[in-house]
């Protein structure tokens, strides 16, 4: 099993329990973590692939998205008062 997969299976049971308990920064460094390689590639998965040479109004938005999630859900832990706003 190589080191990706063994990182799958290790964040999909973190990620859940973040879920459960509301715990919103995991979730944000990992939309965080999803533009990088977009970004890099040029290719964003939403529904389905979107690539920024053929549609670079729905890739940026999905981009800007992710980011706004990102950053919104790292917010809602930092900053818990304004959280219903945020999340």
């Amino acid at each position: 099993m190589n080191r990706q997969r063994i990182l799958n299976y290790i964040a999909f049971p973190i990620l859940g329990a973040a879920a459960v308990l509301g715990i919103y920064w995991i979730w944000g460094l990992l939309f965080l973590w999803w533009l990088v390689p977009a970004v890099i590639s040029g290719q964003a998965h939403f529904v389905f692939e979107v690539s920024r040479s053929k549609d670079p109004l729905l890739f940026w938005a999905v981009v800007i998205l992710w980011a706004l999630a990102g950053v919104m859900m790292i917010a809602a832990s930092l900053y818990p008062q304004y959280a219903p706003w945020l999340v």
